[in-house]
């Protein structure tokens, strides 16, 4: 199985639609700027996200969380169909401002669940929102003009909305097995601790467990090593320190855990693919 490691910079908005074969299994390690809406129209495979691992089947509907690392494991099948929209916060916060439905977006974050799978009259009106959104683009465009873009704006909210009521009645459907609670564990110990020194044997000794179990296990589930996934977790953090703060870089690097200025821009490098000066160069080039 191929395997790639990849952050990818979206625009404000975007709508794709893909019809390919895939001839190989394959891996993806991501993560992006952007919130994400996924119908999966034909489709075979596994999305890890966060703590938990979905398997996606044909007309599923899923949601990832700006700056959320997942990992997508593609099985091998004739005709994989599916369409994705990316869009920013900013996009979407003054219609949802002025509707009184700013809360709509964490509410979506918060979710315990990030998979739906519609009925066929649900899949119906979904499909028609992702297809009245593509049309309005030019078929996966920016908006060209006023019209097209409160085309766009207007199908995206009702979207969120129809994903909200359809994911509330997904909350308790999810089976955790008790290996999946004890990655949860882990997981949430990393995040509430990723800014601090975080070694094998302390993490091991801080949940009570055996060291190479731990490696094992999180590997298994996560397809991270452990220090991958705290390193990507370190990374995340100091780009939304880059993007939304004037904090000096050796301020950014030490309040996300890293040990020297070396270390974080070869980590940071390796995962954005730039330099964090040039991270945040890009970012206020596109504002």
């Amino acid at each position: 199985m191929s395997k790639k490691l990849e952050y990818t910079r979206l625009p404000d908005f975007r709508i794709s639609y893909s019809e390919s074969k895939i001839d190989q299994t394959s891996s993806i390690y991501h993560h992006h700027d952007a919130f994400e809406i996924a119908l999966f129209i034909n489709a075979d495979l596994q999305i890890f996200i966060k703590d938990y691992e979905y398997k996606i089947r044909n007309w599923d509907l899923f949601f990832i969380n700006e700056y959320d690392i997942h990992h997508i494991m593609y099985n091998t099948t004739p005709n994989y169909i599916r369409y994705v929209i990316h869009f920013k916060r900013d996009y979407v916060l003054p219609v949802l401002k002025a509707l009184n439905m700013e809360g709509i977006l964490d509410n979506l974050a918060s979710a315990e669940n990030k998979k739906t799978h519609p009925n066929l009259k649900d899949r119906a009106e979904i499909l028609a929102l992702f297809e009245a959104i593509h049309r309005a683009t030019g078929y996966g465009h920016e908006p060209c003009d006023e019209i097209s873009r409160a085309q766009v704006l207007s199908n995206l909210i009702l979207l969120l909305i129809k994903l909200m009521k359809l994911l509330q009645f997904e909350e308790n459907s999810k089976v955790l097995t008790e290996s999946d609670i004890f990655i949860q564990g882990v997981i949430r110990h990393i995040d509430e601790n990723f800014m601090k020194p975080i070694t094998l044997t302390g993490l091991s000794i801080s949940l009570y467990t055996n060291k190479y179990y731990l490696c094992h296990l999180f590997k298994q589930k996560t397809g991270f090593t452990v220090m991958e996934y705290i390193q990507y977790r370190r990374v995340i953090e100091a780009q939304k320190l880059l993007k939304e703060t004037d904090k000096d870089i050796i301020t950014v690097y030490y309040e996300c855990g890293f040990n020297n200025v070396q270390n974080f821009y070869r980590v940071f490098k390796k995962i954005s693919k730039v330099t964090p000066l040039q991270y945040r160069k890009l970012y206020r080039e596109e504002n």
